[in-house]
């Protein structure tokens, strides 16, 4: 038992790191293209903003792991995508909420802009990361 349960926290360390790279470098590119499509020389308002959100949602990765830990263990009927879409929502939301406490805006609404292509590239992580929901008994 011992050794199924160390290699499924590993296994949830691994893609909880792995979402967190992966939104990260996703919402950063985005940004970045967003950005320098206007003018180029804003390219470096995006690295910034992607700096500030990475070491922002760094912290919350601890309480992350936990969170998916903890989805793998519960069985509530929602498949394991669909868990994950909810925790990477949750922890988005408490990353916003970090970070407005780092950048010069005054409401979550401001800041929305420069976050959402965050949580769109944790979507897409989960959705690759977690592949299709199979029904139970479904034909593979």
């Amino acid at each position: 038992m011992e050794i199924s349960y160390s290699s499924a926290n590993y296994s949830t360390v691994t893609r909880t790191l792995i979402m967190w790279l992966l939104s990260n470098l996703g919402g950063t590119l985005w940004l970045l293209l967003d950005f320098a499509s206007d003018r180029l020389e804003d390219y470096s308002i995006a690295l910034m903003v992607g700096l500030t959100a990475a070491l922002a949602s760094l912290a919350i990765v601890p309480l992350a792991v936990p969170f998916f830990t903890l989805m793998n263990v519960l069985r509530t009927g929602w498949s394991r995508r669909s868990m994950a879409l909810l925790g990477v929502t949750l922890f988005f939301l408490l990353a916003s909420q970090l970070l407005l406490a780092f950048v010069p805006l005054e409401s979550l609404t401001e800041l929305l802009p420069l976050s959402v292509p965050y949580w769109l590239a944790a979507v897409l992580t989960v959705l690759w990361l977690y592949g299709p929901a199979r029904q139970v008994g479904a034909p593979r």
